[in-house]
């Protein structure tokens, strides 16, 4: 069961970008399946472990798009990525020092990643990107 279905006006306007984005629709999807087969525990440690490489992956491709295109709000954009692995390392030291799983927590937490980081965040650069599509 699909929790959070990709729509095309989810879209920033590059392939690479939405793939990436989509990438984590599919771990709040894979969380939200886990929660409901009991498997929270297991599921989390799949998706800390991916969710760390794609935070790092996705911000470095993301920052280093949004350079090459010039994008003025680049520093402000920055500083949310840190604060969302902020974030993402305090729920994954939490998960492995606690014996209760976070599993709502973390799904609030990506879901905020998904609809005010993506869908408001990242939309303020999809015109800027438009028109610098060699960047």
């Amino acid at each position: 069961m699909e929790l959070i279905t990709w729509l095309d006006s989810y879209s920033v306007g590059n392939d690479k970008l939405d793939g990436q984005h989509k990438r984590i629709v599919g771990m709040i999807n894979a969380l939200g399946e886990a929660m409901l087969a009991g498997n929270e525990r297991a599921a989390l440690m799949k998706i800390f472990s991916d969710l760390a490489g794609y935070a790092k992956t996705h911000f470095t491709f993301e920052e280093s798009l949004l350079a090459a295109a010039g994008y003025p709000g680049l520093a402000e954009h920055r500083e949310r990525h840190v604060d969302l692995n902020r974030r993402l390392a305090d729920y994954y030291r939490t998960f492995y020092t606690e014996r209760t799983p976070q599993t709502v927590e973390v799904m609030d937490f990506l879901q905020h990643w998904l609809f005010d980081h993506i869908l408001e965040e990242d939309m303020r650069y999809q015109e800027h990107l438009a028109g610098h599509p060699h960047a």
